[in-house]
């Protein structure tokens, strides 16, 4: 068995573990959280592993990780706006130190190093045109990662950034639905007020609308916060 063929049946096994997770309807924590574990397991000598992402305010954050210790270095990236996940994020590219006479994040390696990791290597989540976070694995053994284990963590960040990506246009969707039903509902709303004022007035629907406008206008309320209030009494109409 080539290197290559070992290397694709081990992305089959993890991402059938993803896809059965991803069936259940997991919870997003807890999707990411086994993301971020199946990422440990995949790449030898790896001493915690996490995933970093923009929150709803579009702050970064670690959306999970598998140790406290990789919670601690990404919230010094975050602090210092520099290192690995970041570069990886910033540049679209797959990130890979050894630890070595490290010169590209001269603030942020030596505290890494003084918590012990000497192996650094980050992916970007790139989902169709947007990069949407990275995924980085840790160690504590210098160069203890290589091109292979750069392949393996490329190939795994395409497919989370799948997943992501398709949380986030679930999440889109269904704001787009609460967004729909309540402009149906402040239509349905309208017309209801429309038509009680029509029939406690006597006029037609033009003047009645025109009745709704003027009293949103004086009261400094929308037209369905109006016509809720109508609908809701009435005989006060």
């Amino acid at each position: 068995m080539t290197a290559d063929s070992g290397l694709g049946e081990e992305l089959v096994g993890v991402f059938a573990r993803v896809s059965g997770m991803l069936l259940t309807e997991a919870t997003v924590a807890t999707a990411l959280s086994t993301v971020t574990s199946l990422a440990a397991d995949a790449l030898a000598g790896t001493a915690g592993s996490g995933i970093s992402l923009l929150d709803a305010d579009g702050r970064r954050i670690t959306s999970a990780a598998t140790d406290p210790l990789v919670e601690q270095l990404d919230d010094l990236q975050y602090e210092l706006d520099e290192g690995p996940c970041l570069t990886a994020w910033r540049e679209r590219t797959v990130l890979h130190s050894d630890g070595r006479d490290e010169q590209r994040w001269p603030a942020w390696t030596p505290r890494a190093h003084q918590f012990g990791m000497r192996s650094f290597l980050s992916a970007p989540l790139i989902n169709r045109d947007s990069a949407l976070g990275a995924i980085k694995v840790y160690s504590t053994a210098v160069n203890a990662f290589d091109e292979r284990d750069a392949d393996l963590l490329r190939r795994f960040a395409e497919q989370a950034a799948i997943f992501v990506g398709n949380v986030q246009t679930v999440r889109a969707a269904e704001h787009i639905s609460d967004q729909l039903k309540k402009t149906l509902r402040s239509r349905d709303l309208v017309a209801m007020a429309r038509g009680i004022v029509m029939a406690r007035r006597g006029i037609d629907p033009d003047e009645a609308f025109r009745e709704l406008a003027a009293e949103s206008h004086r009261t400094g309320q929308l037209v369905s916060e109006v016509a809720a209030r109508i609908v809701a009494s009435p005989a006060d109409a």
